[in-house]
């Protein structure tokens, strides 16, 4: 069972991509799986594996992921997408990693709503549906 969030919820799209990085920069990583849904999929660059399927196969890339950020410099800009299409529940965060040589990011988040009104002790609002990942 995971531990309660420390941000009251709902968060707002910008909110959780905010969030996100907050919690990729203080390690946190209970707080970032807080962030997603169950059956959420996060596609990155890295593997070989045509995406990421659930919270048990994210967490262990976020774990890795937050090692590898440690020491980098990050400047993250949120934007929503100009042309977004059916899908008006996403956000696009460009990022920019720092460490001598500068490396450029597209971390585009898609939001699902949740709304289990049957258990008031779970949470109510968006998570991240999906994480598309990539390197400019």
């Amino acid at each position: 069972m995971r531990t309660k969030s420390k941000e009251p919820f709902p968060l707002t799209d910008k909110e959780i991509v905010a969030r996100y990085f907050e919690c990729m920069s203080s390690k946190d990583l209970e707080g970032m799986l807080e962030l997603f849904d169950y059956y959420a999929v996060l596609y990155e660059p890295f593997s070989k594996e045509e995406g990421l399927y659930g919270i048990s196969a994210i967490e262990p890339f976020l774990k890795v992921a937050m090692m590898a950020n440690s020491e980098l410099r990050r400047t993250v800009k949120i934007k929503k997408p100009k042309n977004p299409g059916n899908n008006h529940n996403s956000i696009i965060a460009l990022v920019s990693f720092e460490k001598g040589e500068k490396l450029n990011g597209r971390f585009t988040f898609e939001f699902t709503d949740t709304d289990n009104s049957n258990n008031s002790n779970v949470y109510k609002g968006k998570k991240i549906k999906s994480l598309h990942i990539e390197f400019l």
